[in-house]
């Protein structure tokens, strides 16, 4: 290689070279660029102290290159305006002109450094945060594991003590799918999980129909049964676990054919009877509490009734008493020591 070529990676960047261009001229260069002036342009008779124009010229234009000083000199030289050493000010305003293509040069370089910066930082930054994201998802994961692990544990817990009377499989971790941990029981919030635990039948009773109802949410969400369908299943659950396990087994071996849909109010009403038939505090809701007044009325007018027909009964058989007593004959002794009747 040449001694005279600068290897590719030494070669200035178009901003570096910018920066040296902009760097201002030495004290020996602005002797050239004030002789310059002196020499090409005649000296303006308004300069009344020639020493003290030129040093104060010599500050002025201390920050600018020597090319942009020479060049404003040339122009100062072949414009009409300047006949006379032109003032200062109109050479500090020729040398901005001359430096402005340049800043805005360098202005656009860095605006493109820093966007590219900007870009390799939030680069970085997406980065960082898909992995601290990923760290994330592991330890949701691994939590999740965790919980499966303990729930099947729990449910495994549960079926030794109970065998075929106990939760059947997954019923524990579907069961906590659709219910909160805490429940109501007599007015207290307590885990059914950990009655499940201590070995309690409201609890396992709690775990198997609780399962059922997320089964039937699963295939209502999947499409494989109807809303009124589902709902009819759910409301069988605590009346009749048999036959809604039998329906829910039947609907979860077909193929899709309903719009998937969400369980609404009613759904959720119906797992309150679930509750109440394990002994929980249930919710009693408006509709509810309409069909009990309706049948405590009924008890009610059942009850008015029975007293009617009893009042009737008794008066009756009070009449039919007075009636046998006033027949009845009467015996009274004779003077021969027989009786005798007296109607």
């Amino acid at each position: 290689m040449a001694d005279n070529v600068v290897p590719l990676q030494q070669r200035p960047t178009p901003k570096r070279e910018i920066e040296v261009s902009l760097r201002p001229a030495t004290p020996c260069e602005i002797n050239v660029f004030i002789a310059a002036l002196q020499s090409w342009i005649k000296k303006s008779p308004a300069i009344e102290d020639p020493k003290a124009f030129w040093r104060a010229m010599r500050e002025d234009v201390a920050k600018y290159p020597i090319d942009v000083l020479m060049e404003a000199a040339k122009q100062a030289r072949g414009l009409r305006g300047f006949n006379w050493t032109p003032s200062i000010k109109e050479t500090v305003e020729l040398c901005e002109r001359l430096m402005e293509p340049r800043r805005a040069e360098l202005r656009a370089i860095q605006r493109a450094e820093n966007d590219r910066r900007a870009r390799e930082q939030e680069t970085v930054e997406r980065a960082a945060e898909a992995e601290r994201e990923a760290g994330r998802q592991r330890e949701r994961e691994a939590h999740r594991q965790a919980e499966i692990e303990r729930l099947r544990n729990l449910e495994a817990g549960a079926r030794k003590r109970f065998g075929d009377n106990g939760p059947l499989p997954d019923d524990v971790q579907l069961a906590d799918s659709i219910s909160n941990s805490q429940v109501c029981r007599g007015g207290k919030l307590i885990s059914w999980q950990a009655a499940l635990a201590d070995g309690e039948l409201w609890a396992v009773k709690f775990s198997r129909l609780m399962a059922l109802a997320a089964r039937v949410r699963q295939a209502l969400e999947q499409g494989r049964v109807s809303w009124d369908r589902a709902l009819a299943i759910a409301k069988m659950i605590p009346a009749d676990e048999a036959n809604a396990r039998s329906q829910i087994d039947d609907i979860e071996g077909v193929a899709a054919s309903f719009p998937g849909d969400q369980p609404t109010e009613s759904f959720w009403r119906a797992l309150w009877k679930i509750r109440a038939a394990c002994g929980l505090d249930a919710r009693q809701f408006p509709e509810d509490a309409a069909a009990a007044a309706i049948e405590n009325l009924k008890n009610l007018t059942g009850l008015q009734n029975l007293a009617d027909v009893r009042a009737i009964i008794d008066r009756q058989a009070s009449e039919e008493w007075q009636q046998r007593r006033q027949r009845r004959p009467v015996r009274i002794p004779s003077a021969g020591g027989m009786t005798e009747n007296i109607s």
